[in-house]
């Protein structure tokens, strides 16, 4: 009975001690990781502060970055920002010498009056820019180096890096504004945007001087006269062949001068006149449809828009031959 007891604790023991064992197995694990990469990021700390002395800042930065990724340290924050000033990325490097000395403290004070002087010696040489609201910019959208500027950033002096830098600006009815200022450190400068208002020709380009333009005119109606045109030359012709089929009748049973004709051709000949005098008007609609599609279509060519004054060829007016005829106003 007492073995019996006494192998059930065991059971009970064992269920209880694999868990615990493998938790602590786990964080002797990730402990040996975290020592690994904080063994690693040392050396790679030592390694970007060598390649920082030696004036390699590109590759520093990139290494101390890495270093970072791992453990952000306000030293690590320091020499990054150092790197950065280095390559003239000035007010990136003042961000990053102000935050590491919000945290300066945790280190030491040798530490932290050094990134101090840092932050005072960065602040008095980074350039900046004013830019003013000139005459005719007061409602302007302005941008710097492309990015459209806060109201908050105009009129007061905007930290930037060295070099040049593009201003430009826009506003309805206006030409647009572009200069480029190029700044040195511990320089300031000021640019004041003018914007002249846009010439009277551009603004009312497509104007004539009579009073505004008009849409350009639609195509249809040249279409639709061309099209009755077309269908009225296909009219004439089959008319035409019933005038020759008719004729050629009619001479067969009347004689080459029709001078004998029988009483039933009565009709035929009646036919042969209809025939005759349709297919012509038919003709004559055709060929003054198709020339008057095709004269419209030319004259909008040349003539795109209608002004208040020139000359106007019209498909049809009252009183007109051939369905049509020219207008004009001056």
């Amino acid at each position: 009975m007492a073995c019996r007891y006494l192998m059930a604790a065991c059971l009970r023991w064992s269920a209880l001690s694999v868990p615990m064992l493998t938790v602590a197995l786990s964080s002797q694990t990730a402990f040996a990781q975290d020592k690994k990469e904080l063994s690693k990021a040392r050396a790679n700390f030592q390694r970007a502060i060598e390649l920082e002395q030696a004036g390699n800042y590109t590759t520093a930065l990139e290494t101390f970055r890495d270093v970072g990724q791992v453990r952000m340290t306000p030293q690590v924050r320091f020499h990054i920002a150092t790197c950065e000033e280095k390559l003239g990325r000035l007010v990136t490097a003042l961000g990053g010498y102000q935050l590491a000395l919000a945290d300066a403290d945790t280190v030491g004070d040798d530490f932290k009056a050094e990134v101090d002087r840092a932050v005072t010696r960065l602040q008095a040489s980074i350039p900046k820019l004013v830019i003013i609201r000139g005459t005719g910019a007061e409602a302007a959208e302005i941008q710097l180096d492309g990015e459209a500027l806060g109201a908050s950033s105009v009129g007061v002096p905007v930290p930037l890096d060295p070099g040049p830098h593009a201003v430009t600006a826009k506003a309805p009815d206006s030409l647009p504004f572009s200069q480029t200022v190029t700044i040195a450190e511990n320089e300031q400068k000021n640019v004041e945007v003018v914007l002249t208002p846009e010439p009277v020709e551009q603004r009312t380009s497509g104007f004539s001087s009579a009073g505004p333009v008009e849409k350009p005119r639609s195509h249809v109606v040249p279409y639709v006269i061309g099209g009755v045109g077309v269908a009225s030359l296909l009219g004439s012709g089959v008319l035409f062949g019933l005038r020759q089929s008719t004729l050629s009748d009619l001479e067969s049973k009347c004689g080459a001068g029709r001078q004998s004709c029988p009483s039933n051709s009565r009709g035929e000949v009646s036919n042969l006149s209809l025939y005759n005098t349709t297919a012509q008007i038919a003709l004559g609609v055709g060929v003054v449809g198709v020339g008057t599609a095709v004269g419209i279509l030319l004259w909008q060519h040349k003539h795109p828009t209608t002004t208040a004054t020139g000359m106007m060829f019209l498909p049809s007016a009252p009183n007109s031959l051939a369905g049509a005829s020219w207008a004009g106003r001056f």
